[in-house]
């Protein structure tokens, strides 16, 4: 007791610490402080007698921050030497103390107080940081941060913090030189994560299999996760606009990245097609549409409205969006037998799923995490490409990606990469009633108009009228056009192809550059090898470097069947520099005389059009030809003029 009260005489009367005392102080509280202690002492300070029972007056207790003498503690200023926190605290003091001080005294202790404590402390660190703070100013800064963050991972549970949470506000307002210096503390790294799950709007659990997934997309999928980040921005607007018109949440946007990487004709080993994975007959369900032409799975905006129908559908039934995901990639009828043999609807407590949609979930919720901010995940150089935007054109007939390409002034790739759900090179038969929307770069759209109107009919597709005869099969007839029997089936609505009639009509979609039968061609020897002398002049010319035959028949003014046929050449037998051929050229002033082809049987309208290099229509409206279908035998048609 007498050593006690001689102490209390001795001990220096200060009203209230000196500025150096201050920071001092508050350096000892950040040197000593971690997040798994709970009390906070600089070195070498001597042990305080504790007052006895005798003594009855509480408030003279001394407080422990003011037990220690000044003397003892200034020289120890070079106890935690990284750390000078006086820059950061002296310059906001609003009288002999800063505010920031009592803060980090009252954290030094912990109690029920302590969360609001912290709090006040990161709300303070967040209005006192700058952009580009100095090296010395950061330093500091980020050891204050240090502590503040490793006591908040001592008392914060082990789940995603919300947005607003005052935690969140801090690290989200973290300098970048101070986030740097932060990275490699695994108290913030995980305190980062939990602030990124809680900026989703669809629950994510931080259990060992999300985390295990963060790390298996940062290593062994890091390729493949680059990847899907950039093409990510391509489509992600769109389906998230679709999926807000119908009230999801924004972030299920991302299950396209674990479903196909963003890959629209992506294709799974159980042929569930598209960027959304639709199986043929779930597609059905919601309207995606297959024929020889087209698959509307592959269409990224059909695919997108549709999975967000199922999306809505599945909620509707299990109410739990963890259930949903999971059933999206089983079934529902799978995940309905799950929940009922494994006796619960908590996801992760039901054991009767596959393997594949057991880790499917948590690889979303990875994905989800790791798309809030790439960059702190290491992915920081990726090319994101630009969002789709696009006209869309409605076209009435076939058309050919390839000259669509030319119209629209892109390329054949960009077109079909637009319009990714041809599986033809080529658009499919459509009407004024019934037109398909066909995409082109954005404002092209006018352009490909005005081009498409100026090309001549026999650079179209051609739908041509075959009438079935006697003998004839659909698979015959599709060999001799040139095209499968399933365009033929479909171009025709046949249900039964075995049920034929003769004298039926039906529509053959044929295109230039397809490759066709053999017989698909009028034979040359039916055209004049000696065309009538008074018309023509026979010409020889020697065939130069660069010349193919298309170039020599346009030079010229004549087909190339004729140039074939006149100098015995086939389709095998190319043309060489120095080669000699033989052409017919029109005399002088008889430019307009016409060249004739006499029909022989089994010929059709088209396939005539085809060999003198015009069209249907054109053949028809020289010839006064109602019904390209009503061709006789022996018939002499006019096939073209040839101009000079």
């Amino acid at each position: 007791m007498k050593r006690y009260l001689l102490y209390r005489q001795n001990r220096p009367n200060h009203s209230k610490f000196s500025p150096r005392y201050q920071v001092c102080l508050i350096v000892a509280l950040i040197a000593g402080g971690c997040a798994t202690s709970t009390t906070m002492r600089a070195p070498d300070v001597p042990d305080v007698p504790k007052p006895t029972a005798e003594v009855v007056e509480p408030a003279k207790v001394v407080e422990p921050a003011k037990v220690v003498e000044p003397a003892k503690v200034v020289e120890p200023a070079k106890v935690v030497e990284p750390v000078a926190a006086e820059p950061v605290i002296t310059k906001t003091k609003a009288a002999a103390k800063d505010p920031l001080y009592n803060m980090l005294q009252k954290v030094k202790h912990p109690s029920g107080q302590t969360r609001a404590h912290l709090d006040a402390i990161a709300h303070t660190l967040r209005r006192r940081f700058v952009p580009n703070p100095s090296p010395e100013t950061a330093k500091e800064w980020a050891a204050l941060a240090r502590f503040t963050l490793e006591h908040y991972y001592a008392i914060l549970p082990r789940a995603p913090i919300s947005p607003d949470a005052p935690v969140a506000l801090l690290i989200d307002a973290l300098p970048e030189s101070i986030a740097a210096d932060l990275s490699r503390h695994p108290h913030y790294r995980e305190l980062k994560i939990r602030v990124l799950a809680g900026q989703a709007d669809v629950p994510i659990d931080l259990r060992p299999e999300v985390l295990a997934y963060i790390r298996y997309f940062q290593t062994e999928k890091r390729e493949f996760f680059a990847l899907c980040l950039s093409r990510s921005t391509a489509y992600l607007p769109m389906i998230q606009s679709v999926f807000r018109n119908y009230g999801l949440p924004q972030d299920l946007a991302y299950k396209a990245l674990v479903e196909s990487g963003f890959n629209s004709r992506a294709q799974s080993r159980v042929r569930a097609l598209g960027m959304w994975q639709f199986m043929y007959r779930t597609g059905l369900l919601y309207g995606l549409r297959r024929n020889t032409y087209r698959d509307d799975r592959m269409d990224p905006e059909k695919a997108a409205r549709a999975a967000a129908r199922h999306l809505t559908h599945l909620y509707q039934y299990f109410g739990n969006w963890r259930l949903v995901v999971a059933a999206y990639n089983c079934g529902q009828g799978r995940m309905d037998g799950a929940i009922a043999k494994s006796r619960t609807r908590d996801f992760w407590k039901i054991h009767a799923l596959p393997r594949e949609t057991r880790n499917h979930v948590p690889k979303f919720m990875a994905a989800v995490i790791m798309a809030k901010d790439p960059a702190f995940f290491g992915f920081e150089n990726i090319v994101y490409q630009p969002a789709l935007s696009y006209d869309k054109v409605a076209v009435t007939e076939p058309i050919s990606l390839r000259l669509a390409a030319e119209c629209a002034g892109t390329t054949y790739a960009w077109l079909r990469q637009l319009n990714p759900d041809l599986r033809r090179a080529y658009t499919p038969p459509a009407t004024r009633r019934t037109p398909y929307a066909l995409r082109v770069p954005k404002g092209a759209g006018a352009k490909f108009r005005a081009n498409y109107a100026q090309i001549p009919a026999h650079k179209k597709i051609q739908m041509v009228d075959y009438v079935v005869k006697r003998g004839d099969t659909l698979s015959g007839i599709a060999s001799r056009m040139g095209v499968s029997q399933t365009a033929l089936t479909e171009a025709n609505g046949i249900a039964n192809p075995r049920r034929l009639q003769i004298g039926q009509k039906l529509t053959v979609p044929l295109y230039p550059g397809a490759q066709y039968s053999s017989h698909t061609a009028v034979r040359t020897k039916n055209i004049d090898l000696t065309p009538d002398p008074k018309h023509y002049r026979q010409v020889n010319i020697t065939v130069r470097a660069g010349d193919t035959l298309w170039e020599i028949a346009k030079r010229e003014g004549l087909t190339v069947s004729h140039l074939r046929a006149w100098n015995d050449l086939n389709t095998h037998r190319p043309i060489h520099p120095g080669d000699r051929l033989t052409l017919w050229l029109p005399n002088d002033g008889a430019s307009d005389s016409p060249i004739f082809y006499t029909v022989r049987a089994g010929d059709t309208l088209w396939e005539i059009a085809r060999t003198f290099d015009t069209s249907v229509e054109a053949l028809q409206s020289m010839n006064g030809i109602q019904s390209p279908s009503h061709l006789r035998a022996g018939t002499r048609i006019r096939v073209r003029e040839i101009a000079e």
